[in-house]
């Protein structure tokens, strides 16, 4: 009888590679929802609940809302998931090894040039996502980190065109990854008068994400 040993231990020995990435920096690393104590917690709903009225109130102001006349006189708010703190991720920012230009489509059909500037990963629902961040080809006197996405509520329950979250980093280069603080793209309020870039389909992601702006347009 053959002796089956040996083969098996190189079997053994070639799957090491695998585990020793998974262990020491590979697809494993990408950080799960943000844990928070019960104070932390609070501290976070009040700030949410706190910019989503600041921005109704700044949507009532004729001379900085984006709605329509039409719309503003009967405005009563936006449309919101309630805080989900499992769509919170701190994550370390990713940096772009070089600043490669990529070219965004509009909903309109025209195209706008943005610079690669890293990515951003997480673990959620037993997987890991990556997205990619972007920011102006030439900031004119101000520079800022976009992240434009699609995900599984677009058509029915968020705006069709995805939605934005501005991206900053803290003092460790790390970024405070809330979909709670997910917008919509102006397009959404006066579709008339804006003409929103589209997130790249790289940034779809196949979960739906039930946090943050809802859309507008099918409630009013």
């Amino acid at each position: 009888m053959t002796d089956r040993r040996p083969h098996t231990l190189l079997r053994l020995f070639a799957c090491l590679p695998v585990i020793l990435l998974a262990a020491c920096g590979g697809e494993a690393d990408a950080p799960g929802a943000l844990v928070m104590d019960q104070h932390e917690y609070e501290r976070w709903e009040i700030a949410l609940v706190e910019m989503r009225i600041e921005k109704n109130d700044a949507f009532m102001v004729p001379e900085s809302t984006p709605l329509p006349d039409a719309s503003r006189e009967g405005f009563v708010g936006l449309n919101y998931y309630f805080p989900e703190s499992a769509l919170r991720f701190r994550t370390p920012f990713e940096t772009a090894a070089s600043a490669d230009t990529v070219r965004l489509t509009k909903r309109k059909g025209n195209v706008v040039s943005y610079v690669v500037r890293g990515h951003v990963r997480f673990h959620h629902e037993g997987r890991n996502h990556s997205l990619a961040v972007f920011g102006p080809v030439e900031p004119a006197g101000e520079d800022y980190l976009w992240l434009p996405f699609f995900d599984a509520t677009n058509q029915d329950e968020t705006y069709p065109g995805g939605r934005y979250i501005d991206v900053a980093l803290d003092a460790d280069g790390m970024v405070d990854l809330d979909f709670n603080y997910a917008y919509n793209p102006l397009c959404d309020y006066n579709p008339d008068k804006y003409n929103c870039t589209l997130p790249p389909v790289e940034n779809t992601l196949g979960f739906p994400v039930k946090a943050g702006e809802m859309r507008y347009s099918t409630g009013h």
